[in-house]
């Protein structure tokens, strides 16, 4: 089993926390679609990563992933609970990888950390500036009433708590801390004291902590 991508993308992350997760070994070939745009189209048709590749045949899209992972690989479960906690998990996932990617992802990662410090580019300071105290309030807040006082969204660790984790990961690199927000701080929290999450955790700040932004204290919505 290969996974094609780099942990730098909180896609690629979510899909090796859910390898680990569930005790898959695998090997990860690293692909950048920003560096490697030709061979990323090459494995995915819209030239984006994560890539599963199983028996040379090639399982794309990270909720895709993850569904075939718990096809095959049922116990323990990505999705577990009755219908209604099932239902949900998968909308925080949704949530993660839509609304809160296109913030944390598509503008302060990006801006930030891609164009800022790995590419040495100038930095649109406006997006930023209405992403933190406009747009990212909002979302944080909607989130932050989700979130439970205690424990995870089931009774234990879901796709929900990775695919969160995975995106609000890069935001933490690119400066952002959620104090205002104690149901989230928390919560990231314990999933951060999960061994396989810490272990990443380890991996990535020896690999990438350079590039990491001076923390930034989100503010509640104005």
């Amino acid at each position: 089993m290969i996974l094609h991508g780099s942990s730098i993308s909180p896609f690629v992350r979510k899909i090796m926390l859910a390898l680990a997760y569930k005790g898959i070994n695998y090997e990860l070939q690293p692909l950048n679609p920003y560096f490697e745009k030709e061979l990323a189209q090459k494995r995915h048709p819209l030239g984006k990563v994560p890539v599963l590749e199983v028996d040379q045949y090639s399982i794309i899209d990270s909720t895709v992933i993850a569904h075939y992972l718990d096809d095959q690989y049922p116990v323990p479960p990505l999705y577990p609970g009755d219908p209604l906690t099932r239902a949900k998990i998968r909308w925080l996932e949704e949530y993660a990888d839509t609304r809160l990617t296109s913030l944390i992802g598509g503008v302060l990662f990006y801006q930030k950390i891609l164009r800022g410090k790995m590419l040495d580019k100038d930095v649109d300071e406006e997006a930023v500036e209405q992403c933190l105290e406009h747009h990212l309030p909002r979302a944080i807040q909607y989130l932050e009433e989700q979130l439970p006082e205690q424990g995870y969204i089931g009774d234990h660790l879901s796709m929900a708590e990775i695919s969160l984790w995975s995106v609000l990961r890069s935001g933490w690199m690119a400066g952002l801390r959620f104090s205002h927000y104690p149901h989230l701080d928390s919560y990231l929290a314990r999933i951060e004291q999960e061994p396989w999450v810490a272990n990443l955790v380890g991996e990535e700040d020896h690999e990438l902590s350079g590039f990491y932004c001076p923390p930034v204290v989100l503010g509640t919505i104005r």
